[in-house]
Protein backbone atom coordinates (compact mmCIF):
# COMPACT_ATOMS: atom_id res chain seq x y z
CA UNK A 1 0.00 0.00 0.00
CA UNK A 2 1.43 3.44 -1.08
CA UNK A 3 2.02 5.64 1.62
CA UNK A 4 1.77 9.39 2.20
CA UNK A 5 4.90 11.86 1.88
CA UNK A 6 5.93 13.18 4.91
CA UNK A 7 6.18 16.63 5.71
CA UNK A 8 9.75 16.94 6.22
CA UNK A 9 9.98 21.62 6.04
CA UNK A 10 13.52 21.63 7.40
CA UNK A 11 14.90 19.96 4.38
CA UNK A 12 17.33 21.33 2.66
CA UNK A 13 15.63 21.47 -0.65
CA UNK A 14 12.33 21.23 -1.67
CA UNK A 15 13.07 19.45 -4.70
CA UNK A 16 16.17 17.70 -6.13
CA UNK A 17 16.82 15.79 -8.85
CA UNK A 18 19.81 13.56 -8.83
CA UNK A 19 21.02 12.14 -11.61
CA UNK A 20 17.94 11.93 -13.64
CA UNK A 21 17.23 10.66 -16.55
CA UNK A 22 13.97 10.37 -18.36
CA UNK A 23 13.20 8.01 -21.27
CA UNK A 24 10.51 7.99 -23.92
CA UNK A 25 10.96 4.47 -25.00
CA UNK A 26 14.42 3.85 -26.15
CA UNK A 27 14.78 7.94 -26.47
CA UNK A 28 16.45 9.48 -23.83
CA UNK A 29 14.87 12.92 -23.23
CA UNK A 30 16.56 13.66 -20.35
CA UNK A 31 20.31 13.09 -19.46
CA UNK A 32 21.63 13.41 -16.27
CA UNK A 33 20.29 16.14 -14.39
CA UNK A 34 21.51 17.02 -11.01
CA UNK A 35 19.47 20.33 -9.46
CA UNK A 36 18.48 21.28 -6.44
CA UNK A 37 16.11 23.61 -5.89
CA UNK A 38 15.53 25.55 -2.46
CA UNK A 39 12.32 26.43 -0.89
CA UNK A 40 10.82 29.97 -0.87
CA UNK A 41 13.30 30.65 -3.52
CA UNK A 42 12.55 31.26 -7.07
CA UNK A 43 13.99 28.80 -9.94
CA UNK A 44 13.96 29.34 -13.44
CA UNK A 45 14.46 26.93 -16.14
CA UNK A 46 15.12 27.92 -19.36
CA UNK A 47 16.49 26.20 -22.69
CA UNK A 48 15.60 25.78 -26.50
CA UNK A 49 12.55 24.00 -27.90
CA UNK A 50 12.42 20.27 -27.31
CA UNK A 51 15.37 20.62 -25.18
CA UNK A 52 13.66 18.79 -21.97
CA UNK A 53 12.31 21.47 -19.67
CA UNK A 54 8.57 20.18 -19.69
CA UNK A 55 9.61 16.79 -19.26
CA UNK A 56 11.48 17.48 -16.69
CA UNK A 57 8.75 19.32 -14.84
CA UNK A 58 6.86 16.51 -15.12
CA UNK A 59 9.01 14.45 -13.13
CA UNK A 60 8.60 16.49 -9.86
CA UNK A 61 5.29 15.24 -9.93
CA UNK A 62 5.00 12.31 -11.97
CA UNK A 63 3.11 13.16 -14.25
CA UNK A 64 5.38 11.35 -16.94
CA UNK A 65 4.70 7.75 -16.24
CA UNK A 66 1.26 8.64 -16.98
CA UNK A 67 2.63 8.26 -20.52
CA UNK A 68 3.13 4.67 -21.84
CA UNK A 69 6.79 3.82 -22.29
CA UNK A 70 8.28 6.26 -19.98
CA UNK A 71 11.05 5.26 -18.24
CA UNK A 72 13.52 7.03 -15.27
CA UNK A 73 16.88 6.44 -13.93
CA UNK A 74 18.17 8.56 -10.84
CA UNK A 75 15.72 10.35 -8.33
CA UNK A 76 13.73 12.94 -7.51
CA UNK A 77 13.67 13.73 -3.98
CA UNK A 78 10.67 15.99 -2.56
CA UNK A 79 11.49 17.42 0.97
CA UNK A 80 14.14 14.46 1.04
CA UNK A 81 11.98 11.37 -0.22
CA UNK A 82 12.64 9.86 -3.32
CA UNK A 83 8.71 10.15 -5.13
CA UNK A 84 9.62 7.26 -6.83
CA UNK A 85 10.05 4.90 -4.39
CA UNK A 86 7.42 2.52 -4.79
CA UNK A 87 6.13 3.13 -1.83
CA UNK A 88 5.07 6.58 -2.57
CA UNK A 89 1.51 7.12 -3.75
CA UNK A 90 1.72 8.82 -7.47
CA UNK A 91 -1.94 10.76 -6.16
CA UNK A 92 -0.64 12.00 -3.25
CA UNK A 93 2.30 13.46 -4.95
CA UNK A 94 0.13 15.01 -7.57
CA UNK A 95 -1.83 16.64 -5.17
CA UNK A 96 1.42 18.29 -3.19
CA UNK A 97 3.19 19.36 -6.59
CA UNK A 98 0.92 20.95 -8.46
CA UNK A 99 1.65 21.68 -12.21
CA UNK A 100 1.16 25.03 -14.33
CA UNK A 101 2.11 25.29 -18.31
CA UNK A 102 1.81 27.67 -20.63
CA UNK A 103 -0.76 25.59 -22.51
CA UNK A 104 -3.30 22.90 -21.35
CA UNK A 105 -1.96 19.63 -20.40
CA UNK A 106 -4.58 17.51 -19.86
CA UNK A 107 -3.80 13.88 -18.13
CA UNK A 108 -4.03 10.87 -20.83
CA UNK A 109 -7.59 10.31 -19.84
CA UNK A 110 -10.75 11.47 -21.05
CA UNK A 111 -12.18 15.31 -20.34
CA UNK A 112 -14.48 13.82 -18.23
CA UNK A 113 -11.98 11.56 -15.93
CA UNK A 114 -9.66 14.70 -16.21
CA UNK A 115 -12.54 17.21 -14.85
CA UNK A 116 -13.32 14.71 -12.01
CA UNK A 117 -9.37 13.62 -10.72
CA UNK A 118 -9.13 16.57 -8.28
CA UNK A 119 -12.78 16.44 -6.64
CA UNK A 120 -12.06 12.28 -6.46
CA UNK A 121 -8.87 13.17 -3.93
CA UNK A 122 -11.14 14.80 -1.89
CA UNK A 123 -14.66 13.52 -1.99
CA UNK A 124 -16.00 10.34 -2.00
CA UNK A 125 -18.91 10.53 -4.51
CA UNK A 126 -20.94 8.03 -5.85
CA UNK A 127 -21.05 7.64 -9.86
CA UNK A 128 -24.09 9.75 -10.12
CA UNK A 129 -22.90 12.68 -7.91
CA UNK A 130 -19.40 12.64 -9.92
CA UNK A 131 -21.07 12.80 -13.36
CA UNK A 132 -23.47 15.71 -11.64
CA UNK A 133 -20.16 17.48 -10.28
CA UNK A 134 -18.19 17.23 -13.64
CA UNK A 135 -21.24 18.40 -16.05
Amino acid sequence: MAQPLPNRENSKYVLEAKDLGIYYGDFRAVNGVNIPIKRHKITAIIGPSGCGKSTLLRAFNRMNELFAGTSIEGKVLFEGENLYDPAVDPVEVRSRIGMVFQKPTPFPMSIHDNIAFGVKLYENLNKNQMDERVE
